[in-house]
């Protein structure tokens, strides 16, 4: 049975991602103007570049750079799977600004198949939060992934600027349905997206995407408890559906929307005197 298939989206500007399953499809010898950087999720992986065939198997890393000429199929009878970012020149230059020169790089490596199982889970978390439509997440996730393969990185200089992430704090609280994305926030504070991410979760102990979830999953427990039905919550707070916020709001208060509902209303229910 042949179960082609593949799936395309925007991660982030400068960032998107294919996801696909081959079986008999061969890809013709091309080239790609970003850097390719992907995962082999099952099945083998095979491709010639760099004047060499190479395998990739499940939990190893593609790096494919631009204006390198690959092909691609199966390198078994059956089919393969994987995801694989496309990362814009401009996009990884403005990343790995702060990446220490004089340290190893991945995305410099001569092999196109690295074995960094860490990078592999880190990219499995990352194409995760796309997939699902957390942009917020997919965007910082893949940034601190292409950051850990870019090499290590220089730290913040000075103390984290309280007043800047103040008004990010406040920035994401007031706007608990919006998609918004770490470029937008760095403008508001007003400080580069590398000082931001790092200064914001050492300040609040959580990364910017899980901050931002967080308040809305506060903020559905309130609508919640005053009455609101799950799905206007779900709706007005920017979830997928309903789905979306019952697994969130599970995972984080260890009940469903609705027992939290029956809950607090069985709580707040006057008891009749005797």
């Amino acid at each position: 049975m042949i179960r082609d298939w593949t799936r395309y989206r925007r991660v982030c500007k400068g960032v998107d991602l294919l996801e696909a399953v081959l079986d008999r499809h061969v890809y013709e010898r091309h080239m790609h103007d970003t850097f390719a950087i992907g995962l082999t999720l099952g099945g083998v992986q095979r491709f010639w570049c760099r004047g060499a065939t190479h395998d990739s198997r499940p939990g190893n890393v593609i790096v494919i750079r631009p204006g390198e000429a690959h092909d691609g199929q199966s390198g078994t009878a059956h089919e393969y799977s994987y995801r694989m970012f496309y990362v814009s020149v401009a996009k990884l230059q403005l990343i790995t600004a702060h990446v220490s020169k004089d340290r190893a790089c991945a995305l410099g490596t001569s092999s196109a198949v690295v074995d960094d199982r860490k990078a592999f889970r880190a990219l499995m978390t990352a194409s995760n939060a796309a997939l699902a439509g957390c942009s917020l997440a997919a965007d910082q996730l893949v940034h601190d992934v292409l950051l850990s393969l870019a090499g290590d990185v220089a730290d913040d200089d000075g103390a984290a600027n309280r007043a800047a992430l103040t008004r990010v704090r406040d920035y994401l609280h007031d706007r608990l349905a919006r998609t918004i994305t770490v470029d937008e926030l760095a403008t508001v504070a007003g400080i580069s997206r590398f000082r931001l991410t790092r200064q914001f979760q050492r300040a609040y102990g959580l990364p910017l995407h899980a901050y931002h979830l967080h308040v809305r999953l506060e903020e559905a427990r309130r609508r919640l408890t005053a009455g609101a039905s799950i799905a206007a919550v779900a709706a007005d707070l920017g979830f997928v559906d309903q789905s979306h916020l019952h697994r969130r709001f599970k995972g984080a208060f260890g009940m469903t929307p609705a027992e939290w509902q029956r809950c607090t209303t069985i709580q707040d229910t006057p008891r009749a005197s005797s």
